[in-house]
């Protein structure tokens, strides 16, 4: 075992050697190269990473007693969000790579390291915890990113991933039961038969691993029908048969039936969306309003153009009519007017189921709720209207 320390870079080297004699004769070699920043901050750029730290641990505290807070005064249930569960799965994660930081600070605060001093210092213990707290740093980042789909559900484009993704789990976990199966059966197989000609298939973990790499390349035929003029090409065959062309287009055959039903679903419900171009359209489209409106208004209003040839007396004659028409309603009482639009709706009903087809005959249902929308404000148009008519009576 050799231990080196590198100023320059703040770097700590562990090398290890291990000759194994077991008891069945020969010799077992084995070694390992680690490195470890256990000293963390040592430079002016590793006190800047130190305020970062520090303002990351006060922001997700903060987040997390605002989250606390919500729940306790809305009596909300924690089950109910599964984002927030997410969320409190990450704060755990930040809670043991603090503490792993910290057991590994202390491994090696203990050792007294002093870089003058030519002795031996065993720094297993602290690079053990320092890299175990480094595969949960790992591990937080990757959650970290995958929380963004929380922010890009909002866009529909992406919403299309996630529902096809959540409708195909079921089928997909099954699917990936039956392949690690098959896989295991494919690694135990080319151990026994070519674990002493073929290195990949060494032991029963690297065959594993090469089998898994054996499905997106890397298998060479050659290399097998050394090994075995007959089980290899027989392996080489049945594993691209299984494996890559029933298994492989499964799973794409899977992903694909599922992207198809939840396309299905949302072509008459809602159109793709970018929710800062649809923005930047909205702002332009009112712009362009305002502008237009602004013309119009600078039109000359004496000019007889403006009417497109409409005379006064045509004028006059319409706005009688409409006056007549309001004067009617405002004498018609509540159920005249429901009858009235019962009726028209009728002829409506009549007419479109000689047009449409029986789907489109469930959309027609939804005038049912139209029509008793219309008979409160009938009613209420009424009751305006008598009590005008009494008001100008008393007037």
């Amino acid at each position: 075992e050799v231990s080196l320390y590198t100023p320059p870079l703040n770097r700590f080297v562990m090398v290890q050697a291990l000759l194994e004699l077991p008891s069945s004769g020969a010799v077992i070699p084995s070694f390992s190269v680690r490195t470890a920043k256990l000293i963390r901050y040592h430079s002016a750029q590793d006190f800047s990473m130190l305020g970062l730290e520090v303002a990351l641990l006060l922001l997700l505290f903060m987040d997390a007693i605002d989250k606390y807070l919500f729940f306790r005064n809305f009596d909300v249930s924690l089950r109910q969000s599964h984002w927030d569960l997410y969320d409190l799965f990450l704060y755990l994660l930040v809670f043991f790579i603090v503490v792993f930081r910290a057991v590994a600070v202390a491994k090696f605060a203990a050792l007294s390291f002093d870089p003058s001093v030519r002795i031996y210092y065993n720094f297993a213990g602290a690079m053990y915890w320092y890299d175990v707290g480094e595969g949960f740093l790992a591990l937080f980042a990757w959650f970290l990113w995958f929380r963004s789909f929380k922010f890009l559900n909002e866009l529909s484009w992406a919403r299309v991933i996630l529902q096809t993704l959540l409708r195909a789990a079921g089928p997909l976990v099954g699917l990936s039961l039956s392949g690690f199966l098959l896989l295991l059966a494919f690694a135990h197989v080319g151990l026994l038969a070519f674990g002493t000609e073929i290195h990949d298939l060494r032991t029963f973990g690297v065959a594993l691993s090469s089998c898994f790499r054996f499905i997106f390349g890397g298998m060479r035929y050659e290399e097998f029908r050394a090994a075995g003029p007959l089980l290899g090409p027989i392996f080489y065959v049945s594993f691209k048969v299984w494996m890559v062309l029933i298994m492989v287009r499964f799973f794409v055959a899977v992903l694909l039936d599922s992207y198809r039903e939840v396309m299905q679903d949302r072509k008459d419900r809602w159109r793709f969306s970018f929710p800062p171009a649809e923005a930047l359209a909205s702002d332009l489209v009112a712009w362009i309003r305002g502008q237009k409106i602004k013309t119009d208004v600078n039109v000359d209003a004496n000019d007889k153009h403006h009417f497109h040839g409409v005379k006064d007396s045509m004028l006059e004659d319409l706005a009688q009519q409409v006056d007549r028409r309001k004067r009617e309603i405002s004498e018609m009482d509540a159920r005249e007017m429901y009858e009235e639009l019962q009726g028209r709706i009728g002829k409506m009903q009549k007419h479109m189921d000689s047009k449409i087809s029986n789907i489109e005959k469930m959309f027609v249902t939804t005038v049912a709720p139209l029509v008793e929308t219309l008979d409160i404000l009938v009613r209420q148009q009424t009751e305006n209207a008598a009590l005008e008519h009494v008001r100008k009576t008393m007037e």
